[in-house]
């Protein structure tokens, strides 16, 4: 009986689960290629893409800056960029930052991953026709992390400066001529945003040094020496922090007043300014004032000068028809108000001389006192007795007060005692004298300077 052939088994269907594993590997597989030839077709993609002009609209950020300021609140940017030898990049860019023409150039190195890309680089911006320009190192990921680190380095600017020129223009300063100044000015910022800190952190630090101006005020001349100013602000996110304000200056001059080493100590906030503490050198002596806060909306404040022991001399020959020469020191207040950042107008003040203190007085012309003292009804003689006395008198007690009148002007009072010796023979002096008029006029001359308030 013939035997049938053994007959092969049919191969075993494969496995769901391995048909599912074969499809997975299949698809990573496309997934790899196609990331693959993205990484090495994205170099050319990049510097093929014709990029259009990109604007940006900072009105919002610009909003309380003085009307005319920026009358372009724009950013306007046109992008190019070309590969290197490797995944480098050179970029460069030019446009309009708020109307003025800039342009900058950057150098990146690329660094592309399977689950991303990270860059680093530097840059140079810079605003043309003018000596401000930028430099900048910078470093960010994929991932939202990134740094960047800003420098300008000491930077001369003098009023010739484009942007400074237009900036003054806008600003229309009434009553100012022939302004002139140079200094320096240097800044570094930083910035970062990491996952532990998932929001822009930032902190900025400049100074300007070396700064002197020249200007003239409503007639009268303005010179600024030496002047420093450190200054810097930090933020976190859209909360900001300005830094107190360090100022200080060999000299300033204005209306006939000379200060030297001034110094402020300022604390700037959205819209006042704290002045903690100020002061120089005057006639001699020292002035400082304290606290003074100033609303920079209405520039209304109203302060205490506190003067201690100014040159009596000095100080004399700051009054109108004063024709003569003093020793001796005074001490006083003089509360002042600023109206509109326009004037200052004084209120209820006085110096005095240290009491047991002797010092000596001369007038070369005691006119200005003999007429007032004739309009109450002083004799000749008795009035030529104290133009004797008051060319060489010692005196122990000097004071000048200015008091407020009923029809709202101020009156200078004047009180002075003391001897006058003739020969052997030695007087008493006793004076008590009142000066009428527009006493503010000496202080008002030279700040009549105004600006265009900010309208808000």
């Amino acid at each position: 009986m013939d035997r049938e052939p053994d007959k092969k088994p049919a191969p075993a269907e494969p496995a769901p689960r391995t048909r599912r594993l074969r499809r997975v590997l299949t698809a990573v597989g496309l997934t790899v290629a196609l990331l693959a030839a993205f990484v090495l077709l994205l170099p050319s993609l990049l510097t093929s893409i014709h990029y259009p002009e990109l604007t940006f609209d900072l009105s919002e950020q610009l909003k309380d800056t003085p009307e005319g300021l920026f009358p372009d609140p724009h950013v306007r940017v046109r992008l190019s960029l070309r590969r290197g030898t490797n995944c480098d990049y050179k970029i460069r860019a030019n446009g309009k930052l708020l109307g003025w023409p800039f342009s900058a150039n950057a150098s990146v190195d690329l660094d592309f991953r399977f689950f991303g890309v990270a860059a680093h680089g530097k840059a140079k911006f810079a605003l043309d026709d003018s000596a401000l320009a930028l430099t900048a190192t910078f470093a960010a990921d994929s991932s939202g992390e990134w740094q960047a680190q800003v420098e300008l380095p000491p930077t001369p600017l003098t009023e010739q400066d484009v942007i400074l020129r237009d900036l003054l223009s806008r600003l229309q300063l009434t009553g100012v001529t022939d302004l002139a100044f140079s200094g320096e000015l240097s800044l570094t910022a930083s910035a970062e945003q990491t996952r532990a800190v998932p929001v822009p952190k930032w902190t900025a630090r400049g100074r300007l040094q070396d700064f002197g101006a020249t200007l003239t005020a409503s007639g009268q001349d303005v010179t600024v020496s030496n002047l420093r100013v450190p200054f810097g602000a930090s933020g976190l996110a859209d909360h900001t922090d300005i830094s107190p304000v360090f100022l200080h200056a060999d000299q300033i001059q204005a209306a006939g007043f000379t200060l030297t080493n001034a110094f402020a100590s300022i604390r700037p906030t959205e819209r006042a300014l704290l002045v903690t503490e100020a002061g120089a050198g005057f006639c001699g002596g020292d002035i400082r004032l304290y606290s003074l806060f100033l609303d920079m909306t209405r520039l209304n404040a109203g302060l205490t000068l506190f003067i201690d022991g100014v040159d009596t001399g000095e100080t004399l020959q700051h009054l109108k028809g004063f024709q003569g020469e003093a020793s001796g020191r005074l001490h006083g207040k003089i509360p002042l108000q600023l109206v509109n950042g326009k004037e200052l107008k004084l209120r209820h003040a006085y110096l005095y001389s240290v009491p047991g203190e002797v010092g000596n007085l001369r007038l070369y012309d005691a006119t200005p006192i003999t007429n007032n003292l004739a309009l109450v009804g002083v004799d000749d003689k008795s009035l030529d007795n104290l133009s004797r006395a008051l060319a060489d008198l010692d005196y122990s007690v000097l004071k000048f007060a200015l008091v407020p009148e009923a029809d709202g002007q101020l009156a200078l009072e004047v009180k002075i005692e003391g001897t006058a010796t003739h020969g052997n023979t030695t007087v008493p002096v006793s004076l008590d004298v009142t000066f009428h008029g527009d006493i503010e006029q000496l202080v008002n001359t030279g700040l009549k300077a105004t600006t265009r308030s900010n309208p808000r």
